[in-house]
């Protein structure tokens, strides 16, 4: 098998990080945007379930903040989570509204109330991990933001792979060796539009102005 394609780094994380010889194979639960990466995350999750048990749970959830195409992504995870006998559970949440009253920016409103529906969703599924989708490709955009902000030493350490209850299996995975993983399993993913537009976030503009 090509380099890459079977993410045996993240598979080590797994086997090394998270598996317990001495209990029971652990509820995972997989927040899924349906983008690439996390519907990358979601098959190999899958996949390692197969092989080693446990039950795995796919966590959406929709930000409110592009209308009609959130839902569809809401929509295209729940569709394929059914036909594929996947567990799946939604939350939502006003993003906008959130960030306004809290004083915070839209991409930080965000973030806060997607890890507090994981956190809440995890606790009630008795799910031991969460885990998420980073990869390499992310944590090198975290590196340079946190530099750029003026982070100390503790932001430019990068994304934590296990923080809490909440571990990161790509990590050390590229963007370009996820696309070859879907290309060859066949696994679908929708595109969040506003990925593209360097003015929507500036994790945007460092993607395709700067590291390039």
């Amino acid at each position: 098998m090509a380099m890459g394609i079977d993410l045996q780094d993240a598979r080590l994380f797994m086997r090394t990080r998270l598996a317990n010889r001495d209990a029971p194979p652990p509820r995972l639960l997989a927040a899924v945007s349906g983008g690439l990466d996390s519907m990358c995350l979601l098959r190999f999750l899958l996949d390692w379930q197969a092989e080693n048990g446990g039950t795995v749970i796919a966590a959406h959830f929709n930000h409110r903040l592009r209308g009609e195409t959130a839902d569809r992504d809401e929509e295209f995870v729940r569709n394929w989570c059914r036909e594929n006998g996947v567990p799946f559970v939604r939350g939502d949440g006003d993003t906008r509204a959130y960030a306004r009253h809290e004083g915070l920016s839209i991409e930080e409103a965000a973030r806060r109330l997607r890890y507090g529906f994981l956190e809440r969703t995890a606790k009630a599924k008795k799910c031991a991990w969460i885990l998420t989708a980073h990869h390499a490709d992310d944590n090198a955009e975290t590196m340079l933001l946190n530099l750029i902000r003026g982070s100390g030493s503790r932001g430019l350490s990068g994304i934590p792979a296990i923080r809490g209850n909440i571990a990161r299996p790509f990590l050390w995975e590229t963007r370009a060796e996820l696309e070859r993983y879907a290309a060859a399993r066949g696994i679908p993913h929708v595109e969040d539009e506003t990925n593209q537009d360097p003015g929507a976030a500036s994790r945007n503009l460092l993607r395709q102005r700067v590291l390039p």
